[in-house]
């Protein structure tokens, strides 16, 4: 595309990574710099990117994601970090790069997906992108059995508990087998290490670490990391605390004691937009610790 050079694979070199991060800090006030120094991205993460005098000007990244889709593993694409330079806005440096990323992987992999904002609505499906809203689930906690637990609020900064996160989720079971993610060390380590790091509870006996966040008598719930199938219904009725009115759960939850309320509740900052979406069924929920 005249003077644009399209690169890729960077991120070892010290310039055009510098320069991504600088892209990255004016668009979305993000650094890289430190995932990258701590070898948080597992080569997971690429990125495809053109650079004008030298600059990197324009990119998208992609994540390479495992998923289970009703018990059935698939191989996915999220696509992330769509930006481009204010000087080189309005002459078609994304959608290249989105056509390049599905002319590269579409045949090799099962669902090519993204998050976005509702400013790109008629965006994405110029590419084959179907918006979909999601999934929420709600559950009344008045109708849980409660029960104790020993549990374990965990600091990142201490290094036995860092041992115990990284050891959780090195080896994860995937949180749902109807929808969810395995092989996720990126990009959820990040979230331990960052957005969650004050949210992370281990539950001692069972040797499971609990995601979560209190708000006005709601309990979200963001992810149970564990090496073995997961009990949620036994996990549920121990992390809860009598001033919990309301659980609100950030995957599909499988329960078998407990009916959870199902509603449609669409986030406008995170949309979900799929190609590929008849590999998937009706209900959809992307674990919040999987998005990128």
């Amino acid at each position: 595309m005249g003077d644009y050079i399209l690169i890729s694979n960077y991120m070892n070199k010290d310039k055009y990574r510098i320069s991504f991060n600088k892209l990255a800090m004016n668009t979305f006030g993000l650094d890289f710099e430190e995932w990258y120094q701590n070898d948080l991205f597992y080569k997971r993460y690429s990125c495809y990117s053109y650079i004008f005098e030298n600059e990197i000007i324009a990119n998208v990244s992609i994540n390479k994601m495992d998923l289970v889709v009703e018990g059935q593993k698939k191989k996915a694409i999220q696509i992330g970090t769509v930006m481009t330079h204010l000087d080189h806005r309005n002459q078609g440096l994304s959608a290249s790069l989105i056509n390049h990323i599905i002319e590269k992987y579409e045949n090799e992999y099962d669902i090519i997906y993204l998050f976005a904002n509702d400013s790109v609505l008629e965006f994405y499906p110029k590419f084959g992108f179907k918006k979909v809203i999601e999934s929420a689930y709600e559950l009344d906690v008045k109708l849980l059995q409660m029960k104790e637990g020993l549990i374990k609020k965990l600091n990142k900064d201490n290094e036995e508990d860092h041992k115990v996160i990284l050891r959780l989720v090195t080896n994860r079971q995937p949180i749902s087998q109807r929808l969810g993610v395995y092989n996720d060390i990126w990009p959820l380590l990040v979230y331990c290490l960052y957005e969650y790091k004050d949210d992370l509870y281990y539950m001692v006996d069972e040797d499971v670490m609990v995601i979560t966040r209190r708000e006005y008598g709601r309990l979200h719930i963001y992810d149970v990391v564990s090496l073995y199938p997961i009990d949620l219904d036994s996990i549920i009725e121990k992390v809860v605390v009598p001033n919990d009115r309301t659980i609100e759960f950030h995957f599909i939850p499988e329960l078998y004691k407990y009916k959870t309320l199902k509603v449609f509740r669409e986030n406008q900052d995170d949309i979900l937009f799929i190609r590929s979406i008849n590999t998937l069924n009706k209900e959809i929920l992307f674990p919040t610790t999987s998005h990128t």
